[in-house]
C-alpha cells in the first residue's frame, strides 16, 4: 500500500457507545489513533428504544473522538447486535456447460446469488454470507477456486441474516448523527476476529461477548464458522440484582459490582462492611462484600448455564476442543474464568483484542473487543485494495464514491 487509510469503527452498545478511528500504515499495520466513548442511552439489548437519547450518546462519542485525533468524522463501519440475528448454513451449486470451466470471480458471484436468493423476504436482511468450502466436481474439496477447473462448483456458507426494522432502526440513528454507514459487522464476527487465534477455529472454539445487555456466541469448527447467536443476557442483569437486592440506585450498585466484585465467593480473602448510600441523597447503609459477591455469583452461574445450553443446541459442542473464550466488559470479572470452567466443564481462556498498536493500553482490554474486532475486519478488507486514502485532516467519505459502494459490498459476500 503506498498510502494510509483511515476509518472509523461505531459500537453503540446498551452499556456504552464507543467511537474508534484507526489508521492501516504503509506497512498494512492497524493503529489507534483517536477514541471516543460515553455511556449509552437510549439502547437496551442491541434495541433502539429511545432515539433522540441515543443520537446524544452517538456525537457525543464521536465529538470526542474528533477532538482528540484532529479527524472529522463523516462515515462508520456500525457494529451490530441483538436477538434478531441469526445465522444458517446454506449449500447450492453451479454446473458448467464445458467439462474444463476454469471457475473465476463471476462464478463464484453466481454461486453467491443464488445462496442469497434463499433469503429473500421483506423482513430479513442478509448482513454477511461467508463461506465455508467448495467442492469441485463432487469430489476434491478446496477453499479458493478461482482459477481452478471443473465441470461443477458447489459451495456451502453461513449465512448471517437480521431483521430489516431492527437494522434500519439503528442506521437511523447514526444517519440521524450526521453519519453515514459505510458497512455493518454483527458483534460476534467482530470479537471473533480480534481475540480467536486460527488454530482455535480449527480445533473447535466458542467466543461469548457478554456485554451490558446482550451475550454475543460465534462457533467455529475447522476453521470455519458454524453458528451465530445474541442471547438477551449481560452485565446490566447483575447490576440491577444488586440494586434490588439491597435496595440501592443502579449507578450505586454498578459502583458496587465494579468496586468489589468478584465471580466467585470462594476466592474472597476476608469480609468487610461496605458503607454505601442507598440513593444519592439518602443515609448511608452498611452490606457485606460477600452479600455482593454472592448476587453476582448466582447471576453469573445462571447466565453459563444457559449459555451453554444454547452451545449444546449447535451439536458441536463436545467438539470444541478448544473450549470457550469470554470477552466484553463482563470477561474482567476477577475470577470469572474459574466459574466458567465449573459450568461449562471445558478450558476457559479471557479474549483480549490483539494484533494492533495504540496509544493507551485500556484497548487491549476484552471491553473493546468488539469495536476493535470491527476495526480489524475493515483493515483486512482494505489492506491492498485502492479504495482511498486520508490526505487530509477530514476522514474520506465512504458513501459518495460507488467505487467504495461496490468493494464492500463484495467484502460483505466473501469474508
Amino acid at each position: 500500500m503506498s498510502k494510509s487509510k483511515t476509518f472509523v469503527a461505531l459500537d453503540v452498545g446498551s452499556y456504552k457507545t464507543v467511537a474508534v478511528i484507526g489508521d492501516l500504515d504503509e506497512t498494512g499495520k492497524l493503529h489507534i489513533i483517536g477514541f471516543g466513548e460515553t455511556l449509552s442511552k437510549g439502547i437496551e439489548k442491541g434495541a433502539v428504544v429511545n432515539p433522540s437519547e441515543a443520537i446524544k450518546s452517538i456525537k457525543e462519542a464521536v465529538a470526542t473522538a474528533e477532538s482528540n485525533s484532529g479527524f472529522r468524522i463523516s462515515s462508520v463501519v456500525l457494529n451490530i447486535g441483538g436477538v434478531h440475528i441469526e445465522s444458517k448454513n446454506e449449500k447450492d451449486f453451479i454446473s458448467f456447460s464445458s467439462s474444463n470451466k476454469e471457475i473465476d470471480q463471476n462464478d463464484i458471484n453466481a454461486l453467491i446469488e443464488k445462496i442469497s436468493e434463499k433469503f429473500k423476504n421483506d423482513n430479513i436482511q442478509i448482513l454477511h454470507i461467508i463461506p465455508k468450502m467448495y467442492v469441485l466436481d463432487d469430489d476434491e474439496v478446496v477453499y479458493e477456486p478461482v482459477g481452478l477447473i471443473g465441470s461443477k462448483i458447489s459451495g456451502e456458507y453461513n449465512v448471517i441474516t437480521g431483521k430489516v426494522n431492527s437494522i434500519s432502526n439503528i442506521k437511523k440513528v447514526v444517519e440521524q448523527s450526521g453519519l453515514g454507514v459505510m458497512d455493518i459487522v454483527v458483534n460476534p464476527i467482530a470479537s471473533a476476529t480480534s481475540v480467536l487465534y486460527e488454530e482455535e477455529k480449527d480445533l473447535g472454539v466458542a467466543i461469548i461477548d457478554i456485554g451490558g445487555g446482550l451475550s454475543d456466541i460465534a462457533v467455529y469448527k475447522n476453521g470455519h464458522l458454524e453458528a451465530v447467536k445474541s442471547i438477551p443476557l449481560g452485565g446490566n442483569l447483575i447490576t440491577k440484582d444488586i440494586s434490588f437486592r439491597f435496595k440501592i440506585s443502579k449507578d450505586i450498585a454498578e459502583n458496587l459490582k465494579k468496586q468489589y466484585g468478584i465471580a466467585a465467593s470462594e476466592f474472597i480473602e476476608f469480609n468487610e462492611v461496605i458503607e454505601a448510600k442507598s440513593r444519592e441523597d439518602e443515609e448511608t447503609i452498611k452490606l457485606e462484600k460477600y452479600e455482593i459477591v454472592e448476587t453476582i455469583e448466582w447471576r453469573l452461574t445462571e447466565m453459563f448455564e444457559i449459555l451453554r445450553k444454547e452451545l449444546e443446541k449447535t451439536g458441536l459442542y463436545d467438539r470444541l476442543n478448544a473450549g470457550i473464550v469470554l470477552t466484553g466488559g463482563v470477561a474482567n470479572t476477577p475470577y470469572i474464568q474459574n466459574l466458567a470452567e465449573k459450568i461449562f466443564e471445558k478450558d476457559v481462556r479471557i479474549g483480549k483484542p490483539k494484533e494492533f498498536k495504540a496509544f493507551n493500553e485500556k484497548f487491549y482490554s476484552p471491553e473493546y473487543a468488539t469495536v476493535i474486532g470491527c476495526l480489524q475486519f475493515t483493515a483486512s478488507a482494505l489492506k491492498d485494495k485502492h479504495v482511498g486514502s486520508n490526505n487530509s485532516s477530514e476522514m474520506f467519505n465512504f458513501n459518495i464514491s460507488d467505487t467504495f459502494t461496490k468493494f464492500f459490498d463484495k467484502i460483505k459476500n466473501l469474508f
